[in-house]
């Protein structure tokens, strides 16, 4: 079977063309499991900033598309999408590739606007969906806040707040067009089920999980008790959504609480970081004096390293979908207390493998780690629970026959 995925990153091929960037995550590993199948030929069409021509790198076809400069500045500052350009190269690769299947990952591209132009069945798989994440943009960090704290140079780079609501914003337009039209949808999360029955409403809806990073699976969380200075970790991309306010207001009512020793680090960003730097202009609140540390990207041994050495993982976005950060930190077997946010209810059931707590509320947030903090057991009881829905979740195996199987099933359609 010959399979097309188009993919927002380079997938196994950023190992070839960006060594030095953290970049392929879950798709990467999704990939390599699925090419150890003799009875699929799989290749990857994606944009990238610079022109290459296609590739064969270990047993994946890859078709780069480029977006040049000048494309990724008007967008940037203006918002206009050059769909109709763009889809035509895409269309160039099918016609190409001939294939038996697409599969379009994510919709937040316009790779999705192919499917009125082939006969081909196409399956989405629905990573973020954005509609529902741009009413949440601003739920933590009002805009008047966002907006002044982030200070002159992101506005003359095109790269404000407001610029990237507006993308984000027409974004979420072309979703709707694309989901409106689509035929098939992979999700995963009792959210995500609900959003696509109102944006997509004449698809058939099918489970499809996610294979996390290998070094996730082959770890394991093994603390027998807590020392005195708990070792909290989050970690945490760019967006206004992602709940870091949230996070650095927990930290100081933490650090207000007398007799509680605690150091929090925050993977993925640094205290030069432009969300970061809005956050200290915004509260005012001095991050060492309150036990905050930045550590910045980590590479994925780094990343397990730092987890196996806390002791409790946190999430506190505003909205997600299915956190890879949670499936990973569950899959290494930490305790967690995540946000019950878009679909993280669906990953972690309350009190049985984490604890949930309303997204941006600092208060219940700060509770809830002392809980743990002070109840040894109970983390380590909900640790074990979690790396146990985390392996069945995850089971490369089941995954991979479940995706070729569906591939089988929509190729009759």
């Amino acid at each position: 079977m010959k399979v097309l995925w188009f993919a927002n990153t380079p997938c196994g091929a950023a190992e070839k063309i960006a060594p030095n960037l953290h970049i392929g995550g879950w798709l990467n590993s999704l990939e390599q499991q699925l090419v150890l199948r003799s009875d699929i030929e799989l290749s990857v069409c994606f944009y990238w900033k610079f022109p290459l021509n296609s590739f064969k790198h270990k047993s994946t076809n890859y078709y780069p598309i480029h977006r040049n400069k000048i494309t990724r500045s008007i967008f940037r500052l203006f918002g206009h999408l050059d769909d109709k350009n763009e889809v035509m190269k895409l269309l160039q690769v099918i016609e190409e590739v001939k294939p038996d299947i697409i599969h379009v990952h994510g919709t937040e591209e316009n790779f999705g606007l192919i499917q009125q132009y082939t006969k081909i069945p196409v399956v989405i798989s629905l990573q973020g969906i954005l509609l529902p994440y741009s009413e949440k943009f601003f739920v933590g960090i009002p805009f008047s806040a966002a907006y002044f704290h982030e200070g002159l140079m992101p506005k003359l780079k095109y790269n404000s707040i407001l610029l990237a609501y507006n993308r984000m914003k027409k974004c979420a337009t072309r979703e709707s067009e694309i989901l409106s039209q689509a035929r098939f949808v992979l999700g995963r999360t009792d959210w995500d089920k609900r959003v696509n029955s109102v944006l997509a409403p004449n698809s058939q809806y099918f489970i499809g999980n996610e294979i996390l990073r290998p070094q996730f699976y082959e770890r394991l969380w093994d603390k027998k008790h807590f020392e005195n200075e708990i070792q909290l970790v989050t970690t945490m991309s760019g967006g206004l959504y992602k709940g870091l306010e949230t996070l650095i207001k927990t930290a100081k009512i933490l650090n207000d609480h007398k007799g509680f020793n605690f150091k929090w680090t925050i993977i993925g960003q640094t205290e030069s970081s432009a969300l970061v730097k809005i956050i200290k202009g915004w509260l005012k609140i001095d991050f060492k004096s309150n036990n905050i540390h930045f550590v910045g990207g980590k590479s994925e041994s780094e990343l397990v390293n730092i987890l196996l050495m806390s002791d409790i993982y946190i999430q506190v976005s505003h909205i997600e979908n299915s956190p890879n950060s949670v499936g990973e930190a569950m899959l290494i077997g930490m305790p967690i207390i995540a946000s019950f946010a878009g679909g993280t209810d669906s990953m972690v059931e309350n009190r049985k493998e984490g604890l949930l707590v309303q997204d941006g509320d600092c208060y219940s947030l700060a509770g809830a780690i002392l809980e743990l903090a002070r109840d040894f057991p109970l983390a380590a009881e909900l640790a074990i629970s979690a790396n146990k829905r985390a392996k069945e979740r995850h089971n490369k195996i089941v995954i991979e026959n479940e995706l070729f199987a569906l591939y089988e099933q929509i190729k009759l359609k």
